[in-house]
This record gives structure tokens, C-alpha cells and sequence, in this order.
């Protein structure tokens, strides 16, 4: 089947509009019978009415009531097209839909005997003909009937009008939404579910009522859920003054689901692994997340549904500006620093290199074969980062008149990235003409540092220069408008006063550069003596920084810089430059050595009792194999391993016995808590822990077994897992069948067990995911079974791409068995190749071998083909 790409530059508006539109739903068994009762209106004389539908049969279709035959419509694959309709009309489409048959789970479908939907991005087009796209809003009304026995729960948006029981065991709901969305924001759900409910009263004092819904007997894992909805609520209305605009919000918890859990309006339909969750079931990282997301989709009331995308171009108009809002909400109930580090770090390791691979695309795209493809850590955390830019340029207080200005400008409507960049700017008095090169330009900017300092003047030049590496189609780029936060700092890590015309001061007070030049200088006066410069803090632009900076000059930030995010970046900095040589060592099969003062360095943060248990724990982290990838020019995957082991054993060998002090301080305290601060002592301990495991000392180990069997919460009990897992020690075996047999029937927590084993530096764990491709537990249709053991082994870059392994042809076959079956899972596998072009020759070789066999296949969908070809170029 030929696949064409759409552009953006080939968008128009509507030839029609739609008033309202009722759905009535009758689920059977083994169909459901869809009956859509549309009001529309023709806006150009003479347009033919295409409307969208797949993988649908069509039982009958009316306009004004009168019975359409054979030759007045015309079907495809793709579309119901009716050549001839009047300037007003009722239009009645009825479908039959199999959602039992349905593994894409796009549509209406079923999970474990639930009936769901998952509209968005087209998915509203599985369910009746329609004019699937973002900006047709309308009203909806919506009546489900089903068995009352086997389905007791009929959900749809906005307000539960009734509920009719029909006498013949069968019962009815009536559902109306109040405010008009596009129909990727409609969902149903219907099935035997236990509830949550708990009530929220807004700042104007009205009720309204919250419902978490999940299986029966898994609902008490859903109150921290619960707990983290009302937070957001709160939140939301200190923040950026938005309240709750319907009388009831739910959430359900669906266990095959294939993204994390989906905005629709007043009826949020999550993965269950991020609403279940209690202490033995779920780590402190585990919390984070279901707080993080349940703030995410609850925030998508106003940025996303209340004004929403115009096209699938403009998606993170509403997915980078939510994804900002929920850093935001974690920043403020978390620790900022620590929240900010995490945050980059989840950037840089993805989308730092999404934007250097061979599916480099800008923050709003040109073109796609796949609107699916478009829900990219792109779209989504560099869309956050072009936000939080603004937000730096104009400062917190201009940042909220903006919003303020966003929603009184665009509340109900259907807008653009151009429309939220002009509401932040305008009301601020700032030209963001250039600054929107972000939303159209792909690539991460790299900025050259040059500094000199002249002591007879006091002055200090600091020059910059900046330039964006070439991308699919886009060779070459002018200049980003990029703000660089900044400070200098005497000798004594004191910051110094900044004299220059040039910087700038935004409402916050922060000082920044605004660098919008291809080059610029800067020159500060007044100093008496040379200052370190520290810039880039707060990582206030998602660019590289090239600066040969002394190697004291970055130590001394290390220890002393006054921005938390600047002291931890230069230890990674000065982590990679070690590891750089290291694997260069390994490489030249030369013995390897490590740099004695990064090792002191590190052992100083070990000992420094006075810092936060949050905060050291990230700075004892070690860049990852996937941050090296990036920074190396070949990804050699053993040379990689034997430089990060030797690295991170040199440090627990100088430190054995402080580390396992920090062990032993923290290990049993408050071990059921949810107190952030209890969660940053955990994470130190068992940051301590994985370091002294890397000494492969049985006594170590011991330790860790330990942990294992009396762990009183699921973080100790996973990283005593993790670390038995990666150990060839008499205990691993043990451990992992105790894990088996206590959790093979819960969901969510069995792929922890997976991941586990995914994820091990064993040389044979290829034959591991092998054998569990084939557990009674895993399933290829499950989207969580496949993330949690197929997609962790893609990501796991020793043995992934382990030349003695044949991991290429397995995750090959894997993709093509998938993709058959569900194309967005499947598409979210491809990226493991996306390290192709790095890969030494034979290596390579392989993969594209690999790439052309899966590219070669006719059937291949258009999801993964689009991102499959761009590996081949």
C-alpha cells in the first residue's frame, strides 16, 4: 500500500463544521453497534463531505432521515466520501465495531473484560465516519447500553444525566458534556471496576466529585492517585488561577493501554502501572511518576482541552507547555534543584539524541507519514524546554500575565504554537519573531565559550558563538534567540557583582544573556581579580556548551558553584571526560587508569556530611552509556562497559568504608514512608549500595541479599533485585523466584521482573529475553510487557549492540511480529536503532541488514516504515 507523507504547509480549514453529534453504543459480546447522530454544516460552496473511518462496517447512513443507496457514497480504506450534501443537514451514520478483535488499541476496544477507548491521536475514526481532527469542536451527548451484570460501570465525558435500568438485564447511561472538544478527546468505558471517591472543593466553593476506578481488589492502590489529583487541583488554581470547570473528574486504570494515560475530557484513562500504588507494590520512583502524570492530564483541562491544537502539527502547543506545567508541580512539591536535574537528564538522554539521529525533527514538524510518530520526547520535553525559555525571558510574573492572556485570547478555540508565542510576548513587550526558530529549526544548538580576562582593566571578555548541527532536511539553520542564565564568582565561590550593558534582568531578577547573534562579546567590568564563569545554569536552553574550560576552572564549580544544577553538571562534565578516556584506553587494549583526582573529587562528595541526601545521590550518578553514546564518535559497547565498571570501581574501592556508613545511616528508616526527604535517603543508600556491589565482595553481596528478603518497601526490594540480577552471585537465582512467584499475577508489578533481567550487563542476557518472550506472563499484545522487557533490552546499549550477540535479527523479528498486530508499539521499538550510524562497520553492517528486512516488508506500517527509512539514509 503506497504511504504518503501530509505537510503542514498543506493545511486548510474545514469545509464543514459540526454543531453536535450523539453516540449511542450497544456492547454485545461479540460486537458493538454505533449509531452517530450528527448536526453539520457546510462553510464552502459546493465541498464534497469526506469523512474519516477505518477498519469499519457501515450498517447504515441517513441524511435528514432519508436512507442514502449505494451510488450516493463512496467507501475506501480510509474514508466514507459523499459527494452531495445540503448547506445544513442531520447526518446518521451506523457502525458495527469487533473491540474484542481489536489489538491496535486505537478506537473502542477491550482489556481484561473492560470495554475502553483511545481516540488520540486518530483513533475516533475506529469508532464512526467523522471528521477526525483536532479542530471540529464539538458538543457531545452520549448514551451506552450493555449488560447490567457483566458492566455495572458506563462512564463518557462530562455529566452523568442517568442511569436507565431496561428490564431485560440490560441498563442504560446518559452522558452529556457541556463544553465542546474534538473528538480525540471523547472516551467511554464500560465494565466490572472497584472505586475510589473522594470529593475536591474548588477556590469559588464548588463540590466536585473525583473517582479513581480500577479492578476489583486493586482500587486501595489507587489513593495515592487520589492524593496527588487534589494536589494538582490545588495547584493549578494558586499557580495559574484555573479551577475545574465540570462536577465530576475519573480516572481509570486499564491495563493494556499503549501510551501512559490520556487527557479526555473529565474521564482520564490511564496505564495501570501509573495508578497503582501502595508501598509494597510500587517504588518511591514509581510515586513520583503517578504523581507527575496525574498532575500532567489533569492540567491538559485547560492546556489542551479548553484550548486545543488546530492541527497535529501544533501537538506541543499542548503537550510541551502541560509537560512544563507538570515539572513545575513536581518542582513545588519535591525539591527544584534535585527535580531539575532529573528532568535534563531525561532530555538529554532521549531527546538530546532524537535530535542528533536520523529522526531529527523541530518542536512543531513540516511533514509526517504517521501522526502517531509525532508523541516524541521532541514534541514533549524540548516543546517544555521552548516554554520554560519563555518563561526565563520574560520571568515568572510575565510568564502568568501571558497565560493569563493565552486563555482570555483562546479559551474554547482550536490554536497554534504562533498563538501561544504571541500571547507570552506581546503583553510582555518582547519580539519573539526569532525566538520561534525553536518551534521550526531541529537540533541541538551547541554554543563555543571563549574567555579572557585583562587584569590592567579589570575586565572580562567572554565571547559566544553558536551553531546548529545539520539535520534531515534542514542543512542549515540561522541563528536560535537563546537565553543563558549566568553568573561569575570570585575565588571563594562568592557571586560577583555583573557589570555589562549587554546582560539582561528578567522579572524574577535572574541576570541572562540573550544570545541571538551567530557570535557575540560581553564584557564585564570592575573586577579585580579573574572570575569563574558560571553559565548555562538552571539549564536554561536545551543546548550544548563547547568550553575548553581549565580542568581547575570546573573543579572548582564542582565544589562551589551557588546554582545546584551548574555543581552537578560539572561533575558529569568531568565524568565524561574521564570515561572518554577510559574507553579510548579500552579501545587501544591498553591497560586502563583511572584519573586519581576525579576519584578524590568524588570521594569528597562521598564524605561531605553537610550535603543533602537528594543531592548527592545525583551527584555520585555517573554519566550513562546512553550520554556517552552521544559524546562518543564510535559506540564500541564493551569498550563503554570496561570504562564505566573500572571507573565506578576505582571510586567504591578508595571509599568501601564511608559508603557503607551512608548505607548503614539510612537502611531501616522510615521504611513505609512517602515523605520526599525519606525518598532522597533511599535513593542515597542504595546509591551507596550499587557502588559497593561493583567491588563483587561476597560480603557485599550478602548485603544485598539481605536487603532483598527484608525489604519493607518495593524501592529497597527492586535495587536488591537489580543488583542480584546483575551479579553472578549463588543468591541471583533465588531472588528472582521469590520475586515470580509472589507478584506473576499482578500486572503491573511482574514487569519490574522483566526489566530487571532486560537490563543486566550478563553476557547472556539475549538468551534471557528469549526465554521470557515465551513466560506464561508476558504477552506481545500487552504494550506494558513489551516496554518493560523488549523496549528496556533496545535501550540496553552494552549488550544490545554486544558484537558477540545477534540481538539485531531477534528485536527484528520482534518489531515485524508486533507491528502486525499494533503499529504504535511497535514504532516505539525502532528507536533502538537509532545509534546506527555510530556503530563500527561490521556492527553496522548488521543492523542495516536488519532495517532493509523490516523495511522490505509491504505489509510494514506506516509508523515504523517512517521511522525505519530514515535509519537508512
Amino acid at each position: 500500500m503506497k504511504q504518503e507523507k501530509i505537510y503542514l504547509k498543506d493545511y486548510k480549514k474545514p469545509d464543514f463544521t459540526v454543531d453536535s453529534i450523539h453516540l449511542d453504543f450497544n456492547l454485545n459480546e461479540d460486537f458493538c453497534r454505533v449509531l452517530a447522530k450528527t448536526q453539520i454544516k457546510k462553510t464552502s460552496p459546493g465541498a464534497e463531505l469526506h469523512l474519516n473511518g477505518e477498519d469499519l462496517k457501515l450498517v447504515a447512513i441517513k441524511i435528514n432521515g432519508q436512507a442514502l443507496s449505494p451510488d450516493q457514497y463512496t467507501i475506501t480504506p480510509e474514508e466514507l466520501i459523499i459527494p452531495s450534501v445540503p448547506e445544513a443537514f442531520t447526518l446518521e451514520v451506523e457502525t458495527e465495531l469487533q473491540p474484542q478483535n481489536n489489538t491496535s488499541l486505537e478506537g473502542l476496544y477491550k482489556s481484561n473484560g473492560i470495554f475502553c477507548t483511545q481516540c488520540e491521536a486518530q483513533g475516533f475514526r475506529k469508532i464512526t465516519y467523522f471528521l477526525d481532527r483536532p479542530d471540529i469542536m464539538t458538543s457531545y451527548s452520549v448514551t451506552i447500553e450493555a449488560d447490567k451484570t457483566k458492566y455495572p460501570v458506563l462512564l463518557s465525558n462530562g455529566d452523568r444525566i442517568k442511569v436507565e435500568d431496561l428490564g431485560n438485564g440490560r441498563h442504560k447511561a446518559f452522558w452529556r458534556d457541556p463544553h465542546k472538544k474534538p473528538c480525540y478527546l471523547f472516551a467511554l468505558v464500560a465494565g466490572d471496576l472497584g472505586v475510589i471517591r473522594d470529593t475536591f472543593t474548588t477556590k469559588t466553593g464548588r463540590k466536585v466529585n473525583l473517582e479513581v476506578y480500577a479492578a476489583h481488589g486493586k482500587q486501595e492502590r489507587c489513593w495515592h492517585a487520589m492524593d496527588s489529583l487534589k494536589k494538582s487541583m490545588k495547584w493549578d488554581e494558586e499557580t495559574f488561577g484555573l479551577e475545574y470547570d465540570l462536577n465530576d473528574y475519573m480516572i481509570v486504570a486499564i491495563d493494556d493501554f499503549n501510551a501512559g494515560a490520556m487527557e479526555n475530557k473529565g474521564l482520564n484513562i490511564f496505564n495501570s502501572r501509573l495508578v497503582l500504588a501502595d508501598s509494597n507494590s510500587a517504588t518511591d520512583v514509581d510515586f513520583h511518576s503517578i504523581e507527575s502524570v496525574v498532575a500532567h492530564e489533569y492540567f491538559h483541562n485547560w492546556t489542551g482541552n479548553r484550548v486545543t491544537l488546530r492541527d497535529w502539527f501544533q501537538l506541543s502547543l499542548k503537550e510541551g507547555l502541560t509537560v512544563f506545567r507538570d515539572q513545575e508541580f513536581s518542582a513545588d512539591m519535591t525539591d527544584r534543584g534535585t527535580q531539575r536535574i532529573e528532568d535534563v537528564d531525561a532530555l538529554r538522554t532521549g531527546q538530546f539524541a532524537e535530535d542528533a539521529g536520523p529522526n531529527a525533527h523541530p518542536v512543531r514538524p513540516e511533514s509526517c507519514m504517521a501522526v502517531d510518530n509525532f508523541f516524541t520526547m521532541t514534541i514533549y520535553e524540548k516543546g517544555s524546554e521552548v516554554i520554560r525559555m519563555m518563561q526565563t525571558i520574560v520571568g515568572r510574573k510575565g510568564f502568568r500575565k501571558g497565560m493569563d492572556e493565552y486563555f482570555r485570547r483562546h479559551d474554547g478555540q482550536s490554536v497554534t504554537t504562533d498563538d501561544f508565542a504571541s500571547a507570552i510576548s506581546e503583553p510582555n513587550g518582547k519580539d519573539f519573531s526569532q525566538f520561534k526558530r525553536w518551534y521550526h529549526q531541529a537540533g541541538t544548538p551547541v554554543v563555543s565559550i571563549q574567555e579572557k580576562f585583562d587584569a590592567s582593566k579589570g575586565e572580562y571578555h567572554l565571547t559566544l558563538e553558536q551553531h546548529c548541527p545539520a539535520t534531515p532536511n534542514q542543512p542549515q539553520k540561522d541563528p536560535f534567540h537563546v537565553p543563558l542564565m549566568m553568573g561569575l564568582l570570585d575565588s571563594r565561590g562568592q557571586e560577583l557583582k555583573l557589570e555589562c550593558e549587554k546582560i539582561q534582568i528578567n522579572s524574577d531578577g535572574k541576570h541572562l544573556i540573550e544570545l541571538k547573534d551567530k557570535k557575540e562579546s560581553f564584557v564585564f567590568k570592575g573586577l579585580s581579580e579573574r572570575p569563574v564563569l558560571s553559565i548555562l545554569r538552571e539549564f536554561s536552553a536545551p543546548v550544548n556548551l563547547k568550553w575548553e574550560a581549565s580542568q581547575d576552572d570546573l573543579y572548582f564549580l564542582m565544589e562551589k558553584d551557588t546554582d545546584s544544577f551548574n555543581r552537578r553538571e560539572m561533575a558529569q562534565k568531568l565524568g565524561l571526560t574521564v570515561l572518554h578516556n577510559l574507553v579510548a584506553q579500552a579501545r587501544a587494549k591498553s591497560p586502563l587508569t583511572v584519573d586519581p583526582r576525579f576519584v578524590k573529587a568524588m570521594s569528597a562528595i562521598i564524605r561531605d556530611a553537610s550535603m543533602d541526601p537528594g543531592f548527592k545521590s545525583k551527584m555520585l550518578q555517573l554519566p550513562s552509556h546512553a550520554i556517552l553514546a552521544q559524546e562518543e564518535a564510535i559506540l564500541d559497547a564493551e569498550a563503554f562497559h570496561q570504562a564505566r565498571t573500572t571507573l565506578r570501581t576505582a571510586i567504591a574501592r578508595e571509599n568501601r568504608t564511608h559508603l557503607l556508613d551512608i548505607y548503614r545511616q539510612f537502611h531501616g528508616v522510615e521504611p513505609k514512608s512517602r515523605d520526599t526527604k525519606v525518598f532522597a535517603h533511599r535513593s542515597l543508600k542504595n546509591q551507596a549500595l550499587g557502588y559497593l556491589a561493583d567491588l563483587n565482595d561476597p560480603e557485599i553481596l550478602e548485603i544485598v541479599n539481605k536487603q532483598y528478603w527484608e525489604a519493607q518497601n518495593m524501592t529497597d526490594r527492586m535495587a536488591a533485585m537489580m543488583l542480584l540480577a546483575d551479579s553472578d552471585s549463588a543468591h541471583r537465582e533465588k531472588a528472582l523466584q521469590n520475586f515470580h512467584d509472589e507478584w506473576k499475577n499482578d500486572s503491573v508489578v511482574i514487569n519490574k521482573w522483566f526489566t530487571a533481567q532486560a537490563t543486566t550487563s550478563r553476557t547472556n542476557v539475549l538468551e534471557d529475553v528469549k526465554a521470557l518472550t515465551k513466560h506464561p506472563a508476558f504477552s506481545l499484545t500487552n504494550p506494558n510487557n513489551v516496554y518493560s522487557l523488549l523496549r528496556a533490552f533496545g535501550a540496553n546499549i552494552v549488550r544490545f549492540h554486544d558484537p558477540k550477540m545477534d540481538a539485531y535479527e531477534f528485536y527484528a523479528d520482534k518489531i515485524l511480529e508486533i507491528d502486525a498486530k499494533n503499529p504504535q508499539v511497535a514504532a516505539r521499538l525502532c528507536a533502538a536503532f537509532n545509534f546506527v550510524q555510530k556503530l563500527e562497520p561490521a556492527m553496522k553492517e548488521k543492523a542495516l541488514k536488519q532495517i532493509k528486512r523490516m523495511v522490505a516488508v509491504e505489509s510494514l506500517s506506516k509508523n515504523s516504515r517512517e521511522l525505519l527509512q530514515s535509519a537508512l539514509v
